[in-house]
């Protein structure tokens, strides 16, 4: 018969504990995102964001969800109020049922939760301050005076459900900057972005009634869509799935537009010129919640012709374990049994993205483009080549006697010599917008094609061929209107 071991329950010192877990290290826009994620699971379709950025400032994040009971209330506010090997509704956003607490006292040093369901009021409250005089896990509730004052009650008091988080006692903001006031400015500023991002599928679901609205401080928040799919020029490539005994992740890869193609809107929604190579890479969405982007898990490397690659990846809640989901849902792992399938996606991928640089805004799935300019590798010398089989060229030398032919060659030549690689690198590097391409006027562009057909016309030259490959050539290419009014005048000459 064996020994049976003493046990003893040991409880942790909370005002200890609680504090250590403040570091965990939640950004300020992150810890707001773990409380829309509860505003979400809980159905609300209207999250409104209200803040004081005057002292004392004060944020609160009100909902119109379902709302809690006194005991509800009561198991949110409990420290670990589920656990993450439970199985989750599919829609569910939550991990560790740490995220209210944790994330809201990383940030302030009290949070009291207001919520309303059946018509009835329940209110209670975190406050360290509070932990450290009692010495132990006290929580408080809200007597009916302190919620009529609280910021928020009214917006309850107006829904027949819901729940509002308030955060006050901003501590850390106030020990790291002199200017209060402009830092939680300039936090509320970096949240919006961030939510508008991270959210994005839920507002703008391609389904009107399942979109959700979110506000703050009255203004509605656009969805950022970081893969511009309603752009014209970008290129969704075909969805894959990848199948996990009977779970699915869902992996569809897209390459943005080259981008002088792009408004400014469409830059800053892919986070702006100089962010664009850092973001390119894997979108893990957990229950269309973005929670990690920008990172293609060491399969490549990021580099300046892939920056165009975006590849959306959907995971259920039910892979957590395997992707290493964090208390913050910040960071994942990819797990190695799926690197396999997912590097060919992202071979395929980048690779669309570098053509895009090499041929920007053309078909170049086909070999049957005419280009100026021919990318010529002679054993491991790279450079581009003068096409000398272009019909202006051709044309040129028909025209040219000896020595006006040996003149043209050697121009031809000190252009292709004189070709600024380097420049040319530093400034798509650079992603500026203003290197563009197409700028003639279509006057010119007319002219010109009119001089080849009528050259061409005096020399005996196949005329019907040209005007048959005018939209293959890559000059031309870009000219779709200069194209139709030529063959319209001359192909029935």
């Amino acid at each position: 018969m064996g020994v049976t071991m003493e046990k003893k329950i040991v409880v942790p010192y909370a005002p200890i504990l609680v504090e250590s877990t403040r570091s965990i290290g939640y950004s300020f826009e992150a810890a707001v995102a773990d409380i829309i994620d509860n505003s979400i699971s809980a159905t609300a379709t209207e999250i409104r964001v209200c803040f004081s950025s005057q002292n004392p400032q004060w944020l609160c994040i009100e909902d119109n969800g379902w709302g809690m009971t006194a005991a509800e209330l009561e198991t949110a506010m409990r420290y670990g109020s589920q656990s993450s090997h439970d199985v989750r509704r599919k829609d569910d956003l939550g991990r560790f049922g740490l995220g209210l607490k944790m994330a809201s006292l990383s940030q302030c040093r009290r949070v009291t939760v207001m919520t309303k369901k059946d018509g009835i009021f329940s209110a209670a409250c975190w406050d360290l301050d509070y932990i450290i005089q009692q010495k132990d896990w006290a929580l408080q509730f809200l007597s009916a005076e302190e919620l009529s004052e609280a910021p928020g009650f009214l917006y309850l008091k107006l829904k027949d459900c819901g729940t509002v988080v308030v955060w006050e006692q901003f501590d850390r903001l106030e020990q790291g900057s002199a200017k209060v006031q402009k830092a939680f400015d300039e936090k509320i500023e970096t949240t919006r972005k961030h939510v508008s991002l991270v959210f994005h599928r839920f507002i703008n679901d391609e389904i009107p009634k399942n979109r959700i609205s979110i506000y703050f401080n009255g203004e509605a928040v656009k969805g950022t869509d970081p893969f511009l799919t309603r752009h014209p020029a970008t290129q969704p490539l075909s969805e894959q799935i990848l199948r996990i005994g009977s779970e699915e992740i869902k992996v569809k890869p897209y390459v943005l537009p080259y981008i002088n193609k792009m408004s400014k809107q469409d830059i800053d929604a892919i986070g702006g010129k100089d962010e664009l190579r850092q973001q390119q890479g894997f979108y893990i969405y957990r229950n269309k919640r973005l929670i990690i982007w920008g990172t293609w898990f060491r399969l490549i490397k990021q580099n300046e012709l892939g920056k165009l690659a975006r590849v959306r990846v959907d995971i259920p809640n039910s892979l957590d374990s395997i992707w290493e989901i964090d208390i913050k849902k910040s960071t994942a792992s990819l797990p190695h049994f799926i690197k396999r399938n997912l590097a060919d996606i992202v071979e395929n991928t980048v690779g669309r993205s570098e053509r895009v640089y090499k041929y920007r805004g053309r078909n170049i799935q086909t070999d049957s483009l005419i280009h100026v300019w021919n990318p010529v590798d002679d054993r491991g010398k790279f450079q581009y080549l003068v096409n000398r089989d272009l019909p202006i060229v051709k044309l040129l030398e028909a025209n040219l006697n000896e020595n006006g032919t040996g003149l043209l060659d050697a121009f031809i030549k000190m252009l292709e010599d004189a070709f600024p690689y380097s420049d040319v690198y530093y400034r798509l590097a650079k992603n500026e917008s203003n290197v563009t391409e197409g700028a003639l006027e279509t006057a010119d562009v007319y002219a010109a094609a009119e001089q080849m057909v009528q050259q061409l016309e005096m020399l005996g030259g196949d005329v019907k061929s040209f005007l048959k490959n005018m939209d293959k050539m890559d000059f031309f290419i870009k000219y779709p209107d200069v194209v139709s009014q030529i063959r319209e005048v001359y192909e029935n000459d």
